[in-house]
């Protein structure tokens, strides 16, 4: 959504404008956007040649900072903007300034620029990084409630003599209502095989130079306070977690670091825990949501699994017999099986469903509906009760914990992580002097209960991997003695975790 600020103009500047950008980008086949470009009804559509060159340090000042610098040519001269991400996966902040030369200068752009946030860079500073050249034709279309300018670009990112391929189809929201936008977004989702794609020119192109795997993007938490209600902190949660799937989603399908399908997940998990917490006052809607998120997760599980036992459950084995023809076959299945995983995490993201998802959660976070009970109740007394049910779960399920079998431990786990959620949302309400120890001890439990979980799932995955195979099955019954072995050693001091933890008092009664 362009909200242009006037800005004062300098000796090398003819025009300014900042404003904030609110655009979906989606990405398929180019033939598929073209005629969805062409079957969308709008005003006629207008072609242009667009070559944009950007900019940074050696040391990559402004991206590490969440900038990026482009210079374009614009008719006659030349257009210099900086662009920062807001959170939003769809938003950013934009400043812009024509200047008559080609010249890359944080001095020639709007005063209202960060500055601050940048800091120091001189001209001489920054270098070209790449380039994209883009043929791009656009038009605006009227929808009931908002205008929004669509884009076709076609074209490439260039680096030198290596190029990258440029498809999208951008929606751009001019004025109106983001809901509208994204609702018309989402309906092409169906008919069309088309991914939602968080990351910019920018970010490509700085992958495309670097060679480096996406960024990825760990959680946030919901700024909550006394005066919000239980209607406004479910919007906060559902935008804080659409930001983090988003924000992994590149990520995780391009696979080269694991913690992009980890973040992923966890995001996942946030959300339907949320959805679990608030369920009594929460719309139908939410449990379609939900099963959506849960769908999601368990097709994501076998390559976070893998990418676990890959580098963390069979190194420390590897290391006491690294010539172990048995484990080395273990970790060979486990490869091969790990590239069919990430082929599976490629496709979801590509899927019609995950993508309709995708939206929704968009729609949630900008738009809210999903509180129909109690939407105005304030948010303490809730959280309260929300975190004491939890709480008690916990001690329930439990219960003569140092008798319990590993399974019923796992549940114990599982209801810890629910209420460590709940916290995560939640502590801010209430004094971090109190709460501190209580989390301390939470957090003591959990990286035990933790350690028993990656033990239990090293047994599942060898017994998948090794199969008949004898030589196989010998590896894993090392793998397996050597975390049986390691749980023995971990018991005492989960016992005493569990104690302390039982005996904490709740920082919301304080």
């Amino acid at each position: 959504m362009k909200s242009p600020i006037p800005e004062t103009g300098d000796a090398a500047s003819s025009e300014t404008t900042a404003f904030k950008e609110i655009e979906v980008k989606l990405t398929g086949e180019a033939a598929e956007l073209s005629t969805i470009f062409k079957q969308l009804k709008g005003d006629s559509p207008s072609t242009s040649r667009v070559v944009s060159t950007y900019y940074d340090t050696p040391d990559g000042h402004l991206w590490q900072r969440g900038f990026s610098l482009r210079l374009r040519e614009k008719g006659d001269g030349h257009e210099l903007t900086l662009k920062r991400q807001d959170g939003k996966a769809w938003e950013r902040g934009e400043w812009t300034s024509a200047v008559r030369q080609p010249v890359a200068d944080i001095g020639l752009l709007p005063e209202a620029a960060p500055r601050r946030d940048i800091g120091a860079v001189l001209p001489e500073e920054l270098n070209p990084l790449f380039a994209s050249d883009i043929k791009r034709a656009k038009k605006n279309l009227a929808l009931d409630g908002a205008m929004v300018e669509v884009a076709l670009d076609l074209g490439r990112i260039v680096n030198g003599a290596r190029e990258a391929p440029v498809a999208e189809l951008e929606f751009e929201l001019l004025n109106g209502s983001v809901a509208v936008m994204l609702e018309h977004v989402r309906s092409l989702m169906g008919p069309h095989q088309l991914a939602f794609d968080a990351r910019s020119k920018a970010a490509r192109g700085i992958d495309f130079v670097t060679g480096a795997p996406p960024d990825w993007v760990k959680a946030v938490k919901p700024t909550l306070g006394t005066s919000d209600t239980i209607d406004r902190a479910v919007t906060k949660i559902v935008g804080v977690t659409a930001m983090q799937i988003t924000g992994n989603l590149a990520a995780a399908a391009d696979g080269r670091d694991p913690e992009g399908v980890h973040q992923l997940r966890v995001a996942l998990r946030r959300l339907r825990s949320a959805f679990t917490l608030f369920k009594r006052d929460l719309a139908h809607r939410a449990d379609g949501l939900g099963s959506e998120a849960r769908r999601a997760l368990g097709r994501l599980g076998p390559a976070r699994d893998l990418d676990v036992f890959l580098l963390e459950t069979m190194p420390p084995v590897l290391a006491s017999a690294p010539d172990n023809a048995a484990l080395l076959k273990l970790v060979g299945t486990a490869e091969a099986r790990r590239e069919d995983a990430y082929a599976d995490v490629r496709q979801l993201v590509r899927e019609p469903e995950f993508n309709r998802f995708l939206l929704d959660l968009m729609i949630v976070a900008e738009y809210g509906g999903l509180v129909v009970t109690n939407y105005d109740m304030p948010l303490r007394p809730a959280a309260v009760a929300l975190l004491q049910k939890r709480h008690k779960n916990v001690l329930k399920v439990g219960g003569d914990f140092a008798n319990l079998p590993y399974p019923d431990r796992h549940r114990v786990r599982i209801a810890l992580k629910k209420l460590r959620y709940a916290c995560d949302y939640f502590q801010d309400l209430f004094d971090r002097d109190a709460a501190r120890p209580y989390l301390k001890r939470m957090a003591s439990l959990q990286d035990d209960l933790g350690r028993l979980n990656d033990a239990t799932v090293a047994e599942q995955i060898v017994d998948s991997l090794a199969g008949d195979d004898k030589e196989a099955r010998v590896g894993g019954a090392l793998v397996t003695g050597w975390y049986r072995h390691r749980l023995m050693t971990v018991e005492p001091h989960m016992l005493k975790a569990w104690t302390q933890f039982a005996e904490a008092r709740p920082f919301w009664r304080a």
